[in-house]
């Protein structure tokens, strides 16, 4: 549906290199990147506010195999919300709203019918006399999302749109997305860098680094089985070892490791743990046969992270991260220096080779 291929965009400091991604009709992608990575960069080309036909610029963007690589973005089928809602503020919000519609080729009654929906949809029937810097930021995101839907596009941008709420609005859009998008069966393509909020919505997406896609895919395999260090590192899974794969086992640091079929590799050299997965075990469930790897360690650090602690465990000098509840830590006593056993399932270790 959205296709971008062997994307070239080259600027005086930063470049895009060879980008290519395959968005499906209907799906939620995310894009997501350490800060300063090209996804906002992307993001804007795929749209057009970045001209991308100049002669250090190559490769193509199609939306429904249509050729949109040279088109101005109002003659790309696409809207685009940014993280700030972008909107004028010296326009109502129906201003706003309807704005675009003066230089798009709209039916006004189909129109009329769209804003009655989405005035109803987005619940933003009080606001539409009132000017943007009198709206909280979930109203204004709100109106920004009706000002793009307006226009009935084939798949919808959004920028980080919610980094610049505040918590319980970043909950109420999140809800809103998640509502729209199962309702309209658009297309959205998100740019954020939240976890969390990246695995409520999305269901694909690709991560970018340096200017380069470095892994895509369904967005729980990107978590939980990373093709690099780099990407293991940058989704939070923390256990990240050099490790040498031998069957159904691998060996770090002369831990031995055991493996489900399906994850060893002889070709691999590093393993990895999401530290959720570290499971800290009682003395009674210390021979639970479900638990395939036990071992016997001692905390070295204790971080407190408000409802839950990352514990530090060193098994014979490899050093385990877990996340663990403040009742599981308090039931056994743990304070760092502590003697500990944990275990995790074979099933929940990951192996990769990393060319470094």
């Amino acid at each position: 549906m959205l296709k971008v291929s062997n994307f070239h965009l080259n600027l005086p400091e930063f470049s895009l290199k060879n980008i290519n991604l395959e968005i499906k009709k209907g799906e939620f992608f995310a894009l997501i990147g350490p800060t300063g990575s090209g996804k906002s960069l992307l993001l804007e080309a795929i749209m057009g506010i970045i001209p991308s036909n100049s002669d250090k610029n190559r490769g193509k963007i199609y939306l429904h195999d249509r050729d949109i690589t040279s088109l101005p973005p109002e003659a790309r089928g696409l809207g685009i919300v940014y993280q700030d809602s972008a909107l004028f503020p010296h326009l109502t919000a129906l201003q706003n709203i309807t704005f675009g519609l003066k230089y798009h080729k709209v039916n006004m009654d189909k129109a009329r019918k769209q804003l009655d929906f989405l005035v109803q949809k987005l619940g933003i029937g009080h606001l539409l006399d009132r000017y943007p810097p009198t709206l909280s930021g979930g109203e204004k995101q709100r109106v920004a999302l009706a000002r793009v839907l307006i226009l009935n596009p084939q798949a919808i941008l959004l920028d980080e749109p919610l980094s610049a709420l505040d918590p319980a609005f970043q909950e109420e859009i999140r809800e809103l997305l998640k509502s729209l998008h199962q309702e309209l069966k658009i297309t959205f393509v998100m740019v954020s860098h939240n976890f969390p909020e990246v695995l409520y919505l999305a269901g694909s997406g690709a991560i970018i680094h340096q200017g380069k896609i470095v892994q895509q895919g369904k967005i729980q395999h990107i978590f939980h089985h990373p093709n690099s260090c780099f990407v293991a590192n940058f989704v939070g899974i923390k256990n990240v070892f050099p490790a040498r794969i031998n069957a159904n086992k691998a060996f770090t640091n002369g831990v031995e490791i055991k493996l489900s079929p399906e994850s060893g590799r002889q070709n691999h050299n590093y393993l990895s743990i999401r530290p959720e997965e570290i499971i800290l075990l009682s003395p009674d469930r210390a021979r639970d046969n479900s638990v395939d790897n036990v071992f016997t360690g001692y905390i070295t650090g204790i971080s407190c992270q408000g409802f839950y602690f990352n514990v530090f465990v060193d098994v014979q000098g490899v050093k385990f991260q877990a996340i663990w509840s403040q009742k599981d830590m308090a039931d056994q006593g743990l304070n760092q220096g502590s003697k500990v056993t944990i275990g995790f399932r074979s099933k929940a270790v990951h192996t990769f080779r990393d060319k470094g």
